[in-house]
């Protein structure tokens, strides 16, 4: 009887253990999660990294400066004692900032400035000046956030092409800002009894489709474009409007 494993050639048998040991080297040199358990605290090298308890923060929380890396809040919260952010994001793509989790008292709960191609997602702000603000970033994707009793709920300054899909804003000042941005996408969010529903200034190209505004104290939902442009209003769930092509 001849046995299967003799009748492998001996380059098949090369082969074969090149590829077993480039596998465990693989694997016995993935770095494993970094701990936060102390702020502030500064990210510099790509990885993955989690809070692992809550933290009471002077300044801003946690400093997010290099690119491919994935932040898990795993239920904690980040309070601000002084000005300051939660959450910074700086010059970065590939950034993913995971909740569960709660960022309160600080300037701004998360802010990604100058970042592209990130995600955050099922995070809550709460009594920040701003819960979550993305300024000149593009290709940003926030789903599932909830933003409550901040000055600004969502806000997009000068991005493209970010998205914003099944958030949740009530009790702020302001629900969703899209300010000096265009080719967003706006779907099924939820902004109602905040001082302003959804807002767009000097943008076009926006998409704003299946969302709700309701119980809004000045607008549910504004286009200070003329004829809204080419922002495009459609199907959205609202009592108050500036224009007719909001719709």
């Amino acid at each position: 009887m001849t046995l299967c494993g003799s009748q492998m050639s001996r380059p098949a048998k090369l082969a074969l253990v090149g590829l077993t040991v480039l596998l465990v080297s693989q694997v016995a040199h993935a770095a494993p999660p970094t701990a936060i358990t102390t702020c502030p605290f500064r990210i510099e090298t790509p990885g993955q990294y989690y809070l692992a308890m809550d933290l009471t923060c002077r300044g801003t929380g946690i400093t997010i400066l290099a690119s491919d890396v994935h932040l898990r809040l795993d239920g904690h919260t980040l309070q601000g004692l002084s000005p300051g952010d939660g959450i910074e994001a700086v010059f970065a793509t590939d950034i993913v900032i995971q909740g569960p989790g709660t960022i309160t008292g600080f300037s701004n709960g998360v802010t990604l400035i100058f970042v592209d191609f990130s995600r955050v997602i099922g995070v809550t702000a709460t009594t920040n000046s701003s819960g979550f603000e993305v300024i000149f970033g593009n290709n940003n994707f926030l789903q599932g956030n909830v933003a409550t009793l901040n000055g600004l709920g969502i806000a997009i300054f000068f991005g493209s092409e970010n998205m914003m899909v099944n958030n949740f804003l009530m009790n702020n000042a302001g629900g969703i800002d899209v300010v000096s941005a265009d080719l967003n996408k706006l779907y099924a969010n939820t902004a109602n009894s905040n001082l302003r529903g959804i807002t767009l200034l000097a943008s076009t190209q926006n998409e704003i489709h299946g969302n709700t505004a309701l119980s809004n104290s000045d607008q549910d939902m504004f286009d200070n474009a003329p004829d809204c442009d080419e922002n495009q209003w459609q199907g959205n769930r609202f009592d108050t409007a500036n224009q007719s092509c909001i719709q």
